[in-house]
């Protein structure tokens, strides 16, 4: 498997419990230790989806994802070849299906970790 993509509803917070456990698991899974994952928070054309920050707490990611830059944590910059040896690629990023927005900028995020 050459990476991840989580989709979440980000209109849907009483889910977002049952979203962080489903997430844990597959963050928890030793045969996925090295694979990148992309989270897309869904639905941010609805005018009660939440904001990144709102997602990336209720998902429990807070401290964990490694940056929108393209390889280090918090922010980073350069390439993947830049991110630290032995760190897990995960990044959050909000999109709309419906609208066709923001998921192509996650796409293109995650491309660059896939050998």
């Amino acid at each position: 498997m050459d990476a991840i993509v989580y989709l979440v509803d980000a209109a849907d917070r009483e889910r977002f419990a049952e979203s962080q456990r489903e997430l844990a698991g597959l963050l928890a899974d030793d045969g996925l230790a090295s694979v990148p994952f992309l989270v897309l928070g869904n639905k941010i054309d609805l005018p009660y989806a939440v904001s990144e920050d709102e997602l990336r707490h209720g998902l429990g990611l807070a401290q964990f994802t490694t940056g929108k830059g393209g390889g280090g944590g918090g922010g980073g910059g350069g390439g993947a070849a830049r991110l630290d040896a032995g760190i897990r690629p995960i990044e959050v990023f909000m999109c709309s299906v419906a609208k066709r927005m923001g998921y192509g900028d996650g796409f293109r995020w995650v491309s660059q970790y896939i050998k």
